[in-house]
Formats: C-alpha cells, sequence, structure tokens
C-alpha cells in the first residue's frame, strides 16, 4: 500500500484530460438487416389477404434491405446537417417516409455521443453509392406500400429522428468477429441493436478497453422473428 506520506506530495498536482479522440461510427449494414429484411417481406405477404392486396410479388427482400440502408443514410446525413446535392432530394421525404419499427430504435440510437469519461467524441459516417440506396421515387413507393398495410398491423413510424444526439451505450460498441462488444456496461438491448450494424474501427481506438461481450450475432439472428412478430401482433 502506498504510504499518505507519499501520496501527500501529490496532493496539489491537476489532472488534465487528454485531448477529445474523435471516432468516426461506420453504420454500414451486417447480416441481420438482411434477416429483418426477410422477415418483413414475410409479413407483408402474411397481412397481404387481409389488407385486400394478392401477396407482394413485384417486391424482393433485396429491394426492403436496399430501404433500410437508404433511412440509415438519411440519418446519418441528417446528424451531420448535410447540404450535399445527393441528400437534397430526400430531405423532404425525410420527413413523413415509413420506418419499421425495429429500425427505428436503430435510427434513434445513431447520431453523435460524448463520453466525458474517457475523452471520447463518437460521430455516424454511412459512405455510400447511388447504387447502394434507393432514390426518391422508389422510397416513396415502399414507404407507401409500409403505410397501406399498417392498418393490418404492420408497426410503422414516420420520418426520420431530427435529433443529433445519439444513445452514447449504442454508439461505443463495435464487432470483434461474431461478437458484439464493448468497455462500458449497458443494457443488453443495445447489444441487440448494435448488432444490426458493423463497427470495427472503434476496436483500433478503445483497443483492450473492450471486454464486455453483449452477444453474438449468430444468437441475435434467431431473436429477429419473434420480435417482429411480437412488434406486429
Amino acid at each position: 500500500m502506498i504510504s499518505n506520506e507519499l501520496m501527500s506530495k501529490f496532493q496539489d498536482s491537476k489532472l488534465v484530460n487528454a485531448a477529445t479522440i474523435k471516432v468516426s461510427v461506420s453504420v454500414d449494414d451486417s447480416e441481420l438487416e438482411s434477416i429483418q429484411a426477410q422477415k418483413l417481406l414475410s409479413e407483408f405477404n402474411r397481412m397481404a389477404p387481409y389488407a385486400g392486396f394478392s401477396a407482394v410479388t413485384e417486391l424482393d427482400s433485396k429491394d426492403i434491405e436496399k430501404y433500410l440502408r437508404t433511412l440509415k443514410w438519411m440519418r446519418v446525413c441528417t446528424v451531420l446537417g448535410s447540404t450535399d446535392n445527393q441528400f437534397r432530394q430526400y430531405r423532404t421525404l425525410a420527413k413523413v417516409v415509413a420506418v419499421p419499427v425495429l429500425e427505428y430504435q436503430i435510427l434513434v440510437c445513431i447520431g453523435n455521443a460524448y463520453d466525458k469519461d474517457y475523452n471520447l467524441e463518437f460521430n455516424p459516417a454511412c459512405n455510400v453509392t447511388e447504387d447502394d440506396i434507393l432514390s426518391p421515387a422508389e422510397m416513396e413507393a415502399i414507404s407507401s406500400l409500409f403505410r397501406q398495410f399498417e392498418n393490418s398491423g404492420m408497426k410503422v413510424v414516420y420520418g426520420i429522428p431530427k435529433s443529433q444526439e445519439g444513445d452514447l451505450d449504442f454508439m461505443a460498441m463495435s464487432h470483434v468477429s461474431d461478437a458484439v462488444v464493448s468497455y462500458r456496461r449497458s443494457h443488453p438491448v443495445y447489444g441487440f441493436l448494435a448488432s444490426f450494424i458493423r463497427q470495427r474501427e472503434l476496436n483500433e481506438v478503445t483497443g483492450m478497453m473492450s471486454r464486455v461481450v453483449y452477444g453474438y450475432e449468430s444468437d441475435y439472428r434467431y431473436q429477429i422473428d419473434a420480435l417482429i412478430n411480437a412488434i406486429n401482433g
């Protein structure tokens, strides 16, 4: 044990925080987003008879996956206050687009977050090409489909979240192989939500700090089906 005499020699020392480290959190899709898209398509076909429609044969799960990816890109652009020409076409749509409830929970978590204890600032990023996302017209078409099925039980929220603030516990997650890990302890639900995006750059910043394992993608994929069933009744 350190002696009190030695400790007293340093009692007037001032602690100074190191410069803030900025971490770019890329919201690239994971395999779970593809599984969610497949499940949403199944929900459309399940509800079709009750909504007065035949099976949704003109829609593919890849279209819905692209829809979800575009929603995340729109959220990142909103957080960053993007003014580029590409996003300008989506500004009006961002206020009214239909967002599946589970995806909305992910969008709410994406944003700027600051960890004052470790002096880390997290900012979202989403690098896409024109081929990676749907056009505004394509987004409107699928959004309209979600709206039509709402009366049959499809649960949606309208509009991209406006706040630039994200959830620190979500933004601080990272992926190591199949595991979702963090250097922070929080509610397990953040591990599940974070499994829908791929975040690897954080490992270079937090390194050995990430010792809390929240779960594994291979386990989470089996929870999606039950969760969406519960959401949509």
